[in-house]
């Protein structure tokens, strides 16, 4: 394995080797253009973000979007991203967080929080659907298939083993 084969995770901090299926942002963009004061009176975790901004209170959520890897033994290639949801719909999340039946919700809508680099247009505000899973495994985050856009269509149709390696040399350049 060659050297430019090996990556730092920035999860855990390790080096591993081959490509890297998972990479995403550790924020909402809200969260990361906040001021101070506004980060003072809001929250933010590994998996829920809570942001006041004047009279609003802005909620999301951390999930991962799918992209199938249509050519490899790879099985998916996966952003983990934050979108966007209603009060209401936190506060269900909030009250079945611990609960084994939580994957039995219904999926919730929300916006993509997050611009993914690689991509243009922009991905912020992107129409998704949020599908939460069991109690440990973070939520399943689906884009609006009727939607024109670059990432719409790789999660609907897939991407190939070498788009993995391609993003994987853009977002590790660095």
């Amino acid at each position: 394995m060659a050297d430019t084969d090996i990556w730092r995770c920035a999860t855990c901090g390790d080096e591993h080797g081959g490509l890297a299926t998972v990479f995403g942002p550790f924020e909402p963009d809200a969260w990361a253009s906040a001021t101070d004061s506004q980060r003072e009176r809001g929250e933010i975790n590994r998996d829920m973000c809570v942001l006041p901004d004047g009279e609003t209170t802005h909620y999301f959520i951390r999930g991962e979007l799918q992209l199938p890897v249509i050519d490899a033994d790879l099985d998916v290639f996966a952003w983990s991203v934050w979108a966007s949801l209603s009060a209401p719909n936190m506060k269900m999340t909030v009250e079945h967080w611990e609960d084994p039946e939580r994957a039995g919700l219904p999926p919730m809508f929300g916006w993509l929080s997050n611009w993914l680099m690689p991509y243009d247009p922009p991905t912020t505000n992107l129409a998704v659907n949020v599908h939460t899973r069991a109690p440990g495994t973070v939520p399943l985050i689906q884009l609006d298939p009727s939607i024109d856009h670059p990432l719409v269509r790789e999660q609907v149709d897939g991407i190939t083993i070498h788009r993995v390696a391609e993003l994987n040399r853009l977002l590790l350049a660095g």
